[in-house]
């Protein structure tokens, strides 16, 4: 039965009178006022393997070692062991399955999820995403955190910045960085060169440290005076003074401490939409525990206006954990992960989805 099923449907594939775009790489259609594509193209395409059951309507998708599992008339899949959530819920459609475009980049590394304007009917326009400014944490007399074997946090989130900015590049994005070398910036500068810039979003990129080496896994905070103990605890400690440079505490504090005072509301829903989109894709594509998406009491900077979040790749205080960050393919793999992020945001922050 399985075999007759997707025969039908790869006979459907070539009779349809779907629109292609020149970046997606398979067919594509309006659906619920949403773009999709034919999953079996993908498969026949890609090199996606598959295995579908018609009782329980539930297609089960294998590339190299990812395996998601989508549900027909619903937009909850499962991406390994973990729970994910499409934009729009899997449709048969003329015995054809089809997927809203982002459930491509689950299996295969793609950075710039392209998608048409679906009509004249958009999701609820929010904010260009033109240009975006990536922070590498610390930097030249700052260390960050240094690993059991000598693994320091600034070599490591500049290595992947720089990749995380190729990436979006590629993808049209005019992309900047605090910092491309191996240089300490004052904490009171790095909002003033987003502000240079005329950024859109700002994310800074650390990895993290704690007494405890058992931990690991991807987080991403925004700005929130309402927070948890830990994360309490956490923004006590990165705001303590670093008394490098013999400026007051704002300048010094450590610079971990980088989100931005969210004045407008909105801007607050946008960090924490942000930071769910970052959270959602790397915990799923890389395979990582994800310890949370969370509001954090980081020190206050004045004056910006842009949805803004800090993530932590990983721990290097964890001995796998910087065993996997000193490999340029997994920081490799990680800076896909956070654009591919940083794509599905501006997807859903210009109304396109």
């Amino acid at each position: 039965m399985k075999n007759k099923f997707f025969f039908v449907c790869a006979l459907l594939l070539l009779a349809s009178g779907c629109t292609t775009t020149s970046k997606f790489p398979y067919t594509t259609q309006v659906i619920h006022n949403a773009v999709y594509f034919p999953v079996m193209e993908m498969c026949q395409t890609d090199g996606v393997t598959w295995d579908y059951d018609p009782l329980s309507q539930v297609l089960i998708l294998k590339k190299d070692n990812k395996t998601l599992e989508l549900l027909v008339g619903s937009d909850r899949a499962v991406l390994g062991n973990a729970p994910v959530r499409l934009s729009r819920p899997v449709v048969l459609k003329d015995s054809v399955v089809w997927a809203p475009v982002e459930v491509r980049s689950y299996l295969i590394p793609v950075s710039c999820p392209v998608v048409a304007k679906a009509g004249k009917e958009k999701g609820v326009f929010l904010r260009p995403v033109r240009v975006v400014v990536l922070d590498p944490g610390h930097g030249g007399k700052d260390p960050g955190a240094i690993g059991k074997n000598g693994l320091r946090e600034k070599d490591v989130v500049l290595d992947v910045a720089k990749k995380v900015q190729k990436e979006l590049q590629r993808c049209g994005v005019a992309v900047y960085l605090t910092r491309d070398d191996d240089r300490f910036i004052l904490l009171a500068e790095r909002p003033k060169i987003a502000a240079r810039k005329k950024a859109d979003i700002f994310v800074s990129i650390h990895a993290n440290a704690t007494r405890s080496r058992w931990i690991e896994g991807f987080e991403v905070y925004y700005l929130s005076t309402a927070v948890d103990d830990d994360a309490r605890a956490l923004a006590a400690a990165e705001n303590a003074p670093l008394e490098l440079d013999g400026a007051d505490f704002f300048e010094s504090m450590s610079l971990k401490a980088i989100l931005w005072d969210m004045i407008q509301t909105e801007n607050r829903k946008e960090s924490i939409e942000l930071a769910r989109h970052l959270g959602d894709v790397v915990s799923a594509s890389m395979n990582l525990k994800m310890l949370g998406v969370k509001g954090a009491g980081f020190a206050v900077l004045k004056g910006s206006y842009i949805p803004s979040v800090l993530v932590e790749i990983g721990y290097l205080s964890n001995g796998e954990g910087e065993r996997k960050l000193r490999d340029p393919q997994y920081r490799k793999r990680m800076a896909e992960s956070i654009a591919t992020g940083i794509m599905r945001f501006k997807i859903y922050a210009e109304g396109q989805s």
